[in-house]
């Protein structure tokens, strides 16, 4: 959806802020295309507007799977600020931060922080002991279900 020049997207149960819905009666493949097909093809600039406000319980997760100065950052955000939604973009899923003014990434910094659009990146496959990019999201969302 465009207003004027923003772009937004409203994500519902898909994709929050640093993680993803649970998959009750949809699959991991249904995900992956979701996340890493549908909505990272969206324009970096597109504002993400999730469901529900998940941030502080996914960085809880992300910091237990991989730590980067990016889910570091994050953590930051989200322990100073009660709501996120709308202040993030597609760009910042995939990338790393770069809507914060109080960050900005060096290049080598621009690391991805939602591990659920990372599932092609060899940190994490290893992580989980998969390779398949639909193996490994399922593996991560069981990760974060026992959490």
């Amino acid at each position: 959806m465009e207003d004027g020049a923003d772009k937004v997207v409203f994500t519902g149960d898909t994709l929050f802020i640093g993680g993803c819905g649970r998959f009750f009666e949809g699959t991991p493949a249904e995900m992956h295309t979701a996340l890493n097909k549908t909505l990272s093809a969206l324009p970096n600039d597109t504002k993400v507007y999730p469901g529900h406000e998940y941030t502080k319980q996914n960085v809880k997760f992300l910091v237990t799977v991989l730590q980067t100065e990016p889910m570091k950052k994050l953590q930051s955000f989200a322990e100073n600020n009660e709501q996120t939604q709308g202040r993030f973009t597609i760009g910042d899923e995939k990338v790393g931060f770069k809507v914060l003014a109080s960050y900005v990434p060096k290049a080598d910094q621009k690391k991805e922080y939602n591990v659920f659009m990372k599932v092609n990146d060899p940190t994490i496959q290893k992580i989980v002991g998969k390779t398949d990019a639909v193996d490994v999201m399922g593996a991560l969302r069981e990760m974060k279900n026992s959490m």
